[in-house]
């Protein structure tokens, strides 16, 4: 036997058995992380001296910021109202998105996130968007938030009341970010 066959005899086994104790799994959409912030390079402003460029800043500002609340942690008006504080010292605009793990546009949404498509994360830079599952908190079954589709997002003020400005996944057409993302940067943008 040659020496590159008893190589390969010796290989595959190894790989095979790899694969058999470290399968592949597939990530629930669920367990990834739900808060994004991207930093911006922005450079300083100094004097040219020689043999000297600009230092570049770093802006510690988050794009955008996603946070998920649960019944569990106390009423929906307490939490927003924290919240839409949490948003103001990072100068961002809060909203109120109700989703659910098996809307199609929410998923859609999600994993254009998840991917960083340029667009959507256009769309979303600025906000500050607070998720509740409709399976947990209810379907607008409230005096404030009332509705009959996911996703559905809600302006809301600094004190975390509704604005009024509201858009839902009927909005768009197909769940691609051709067509959500534009929506909803024309939704979060506006004056």
């Amino acid at each position: 036997m040659k020496p590159s066959t008893k190589f390969i005899y010796l290989i595959v086994p190894f790989i095979l058995g790899c694969n058999f104790l470290f399968p592949q799994t597939e990530i629930e959409p669920s367990a990834l992380p739900t808060q994004f912030e991207v930093a911006t390079v922005q450079p300083i402003e100094s004097t040219p001296q020689a043999d000297s460029s600009p230092t570049p800043q770093v802006d510690s500002t988050p794009a955008f910021t996603i946070n998920r609340i649960h019944i569990a942690d106390g009423a929906l008006y307490d939490q927003l109202a924290v919240e839409a504080q949490k948003a103001k010292a990072l100068n961002l605009t809060p909203f109120l998105e109700f989703d659910a793990t098996w809307c199609p546009p929410c998923i859609a949404i999600e994993k254009s996130i998840q991917a960083e498509d340029e667009i959507t994360l256009k769309a979303f830079a600025g906000t500050y968007i607070i998720r509740a599952d409709v399976d947990e908190w209810g379907w607008g079954d409230n005096n404030k938030f009332k509705f009959d589709g996911i996703p559905i997002y809600f302006k809301l003020d600094e004190s975390g009341n509704p604005s009024g400005a509201v858009v839902d996944g009927n909005a768009w057409g197909e769940n691609i970010p051709v067509n959500f993302a534009p929506v909803l940067d024309e939704f979060f943008h506006a004056p």
